[in-house]
This record gives structure tokens, C-alpha cells and sequence, in this order.
């Protein structure tokens, strides 16, 4: 048991690494950096649930049918022979 409460004393008494003393700050970054992503991915995630969602009420819902206005083929409102009256 001495040899291992010498070895703690001696660890004790030992300089500590200076990259410890920045390493609160990479950590807190790293935190910081994940947490933003997960914030992105949730973000997309809810758009793409929503759009989902949206095309899924628009395809039920139903809707107008589509008409085509009654013209003659190739007759267009902005004709010269319709302009002018003729």
C-alpha cells in the first residue's frame, strides 16, 4: 500500500500537461458544434414531415376539376382579327 501512496504523491508532485488548461474550451466548442447540428437536422427533419404532409392532404382533398375555356385551336384572344372586332 506505501508503494502506491508514493506513486500517487509523486504523480501529485508532477507538472501538469499545459494542453489541459485548453481543453474546457475545445470541449465546450465541440458541445456547442453538436448541439447546432442536431438543431439543423431536427429543422429539416420538421420541413420535410411538413411537406410530406402538405402533399399528402393536397393529393386527398378534393379539388375543381380542371376545364379548358372554350376557343377554336389556334385562336387566341390577342389575335389582330379579334382586337380589331372582325
Amino acid at each position: 500500500m506505501t508503494d502506491l501512496d508514493e506513486l500517487l504523491a509523486t504523480a501529485r508532485a508532477m507538472p501538469t500537461d499545459a494542453r489541459l488548461a485548453d481543453m474546457d474550451a475545445a470541449v465546450m466548442a465541440g458541445l456547442a458544434q453538436r448541439r447546432d447540428q442536431i438543431t439543423a437536422r431536427r429543422s429539416l427533419a420538421l420541413a420535410g414531415l411538413l411537406a410530406v404532409g402538405i402533399g399528402w392532404a393536397g393529393s386527398i382533398l378534393p379539388a375543381a376539376p380542371a376545364q379548358a375555356a372554350p376557343m377554336p385551336i389556334g385562336m387566341s384572344d390577342y389575335a389582330p382579327s379579334r382586337l380589331l372586332g372582325q
